[in-house]
């Protein structure tokens, strides 16, 4: 297994250098991303306690232009990781897609092979097998899109397939201008002989007249583990947010259940290492908030707003008032400030939350960062309900970070940090070069 993952790590370094010519070659023209990030942590307990932890990770996007007047398309994104100094982690390897593809060319039918991500369905919708979506003529009934698909559910930390798990279902979208779309769509998900899911799945963004929007996402659960029928919303977000003036904002945000990002933070939750509050909203099991902006002038904004939460199933509410302040580039240097509290009060006490960021540009390939946060968050994942968030309001962290823009094709990361836990201190050092291409 690891011979394997090793040929892989190979074959993402050189497929960078390969597909473009192989594609120049069969006339698809494409583009791409290559990276690779070097993560090390050494962290003391409070007893005295120091450990080691390092991370080599690469990551690889490859995907052919949509305009093009090729017949075949194609989409490869996955993600490696190794950890050379740590002891009792196996290497790592995820993926997103990796799937090739066919369409008409009035693009009215396509048909991709592969393990791929279909947006449409948010998060229940990856799957390695077949894609089908036929569109109807736009001049004649809008733009309709009816899809199917059916295959295995990959899994979630590693490549490869959960055992005796297949997936399927069938989704009608309409599209409109400005970003209008509305999609209704039904995934079925089987253990072997049991249905293990069936869900409806809704989602929709309104646009009017440049001044309304309106999001929404749904999952209403048909059917339960166990077979019966347990009809229930498992998960719901609404975002909405209204321009009353060109310098007043209104929004107000409502949403039930979970929704991980496990992309961005997956290692720091199997870590259980703390992670600041903005990263962890989405983490939240259920929350409805209002906030108001004000712009008075071209660089300054002003936001403040009022909502109550609750971090997981079965805890009870607790309001949160926020307020913050913007200044983007005031003088014309390339500086820029932001700050915010959040009040957080609970019936065993009140607790604040700040964040702070002062960040410099220097002409356009440099920018440079400047971060505090306090009051983190961790989140401890369990397999069964998603898992549960802990709140260490006794929690700092500093962060320094400088991404460099050598050219359009190769550009640098550098960041450093320090946290001071309740349990422990921690020190993070981060570099990484993407290359496009």
């Amino acid at each position: 297994m690891r011979v394997t993952r090793v040929a892989l790590v190979l074959v993402a370094c050189v497929t960078p250098w390969l597909v473009p010519t192989v594609a120049r070659a069969q006339a698809i023209p494409g583009s791409g991303r290559f990276s690779l990030f070097y993560d090390w942590a050494e962290r003391e307990t409070e007893d005295g306690l120091k450990t080691d932890f390092s991370q080599l990770i690469g990551t690889l996007t490859l995907a052919s232009e949509r305009d093009s007047d090729s017949l075949f398309e194609y989409a490869l994104d996955l993600r490696y990781a190794t950890y050379p100094d740590t002891e009792g982690r196996d290497d790592r390897v995820s993926v997103y897609d990796a799937w090739i593809g066919f369409h008409t060319r009035n693009d009215r039918f396509r048909l991709r092979v592969g393990q791929m991500w279909l947006h449409e369905l948010g998060g229940l919708a990856s799957v390695g097998g077949a894609h089908a979506e036929l569109r109807l003529d736009p001049s004649k009934a809008g733009r309709w899109r009816f899809g199917l698909f059916g295959g295995l559910e990959p899994k979630i930390l590693d490549a490869g397939y959960v055992d005796e798990i297949t997936k399927g279902g069938v989704y009608t979208a309409l599209d409109g201008d400005h970003g209008r779309r509305h999609v209704l769509g039904w995934v079925l998900i089987r253990n072997d002989e049991l249905t293990e899911r069936s869900v409806v799945v809704f989602n929709n963004f309104i646009p009017i007249a440049s001044k309304f929007f309106v999001y929404q996402a749904m999952e209403y659960e048909l059917e339960s583990a166990d077979g019966l029928v347990d009809s229930r919303v498992t998960y719901f977000f609404a975002n909405l947010r209204w321009r009353v003036t060109p310098k007043l904002d209104l929004q107000g945000t409502y949403h039930y259940g979970r929704s991980i990002n496990a992309r961005s933070i997956t290692d720091d939750i199997l870590l259980g290492r703390p992670i600041d509050p903005g990263t962890l909203e989405g983490l939240l099991f259920e929350s409805g908030r209002m906030r108001i902006m004000y712009r008075p002038w071209k660089f300054l904004r002003l936001w403040a707003g009022y909502g109550e939460d609750r971090n997981n199933r079965g805890d009870d509410w607790y309001g949160r008032t926020q307020a913050g302040v913007s200044f983007v580039d005031p003088f014309g240097w390339g500086t820029s400030l932001t700050a915010s509290m959040s009040r957080i009060d609970r019936e065993t006490g009140s607790y604040d939350s700040k964040y702070v960021s002062l960040s410099q540009s220097i002409g356009r390939s440099v920018w440079l960062s400047l971060d505090y946060i306090t009051s983190l968050s961790v989140y401890r994942y369990r397999q069964s309900d998603g898992g549960f968030l802990v709140v260490t309001p006794e929690s700092e962290r500093w962060a320094l970070s400088a991404t460099v823009n050598i050219s359009r094709t190769f550009s640098l990361l550098l960041s450093g940090e320090f946290m001071d836990h309740e349990d422990f201190e921690e020190y993070r050092a981060l570099t990484g070069i993407t290359v496009r291409f």
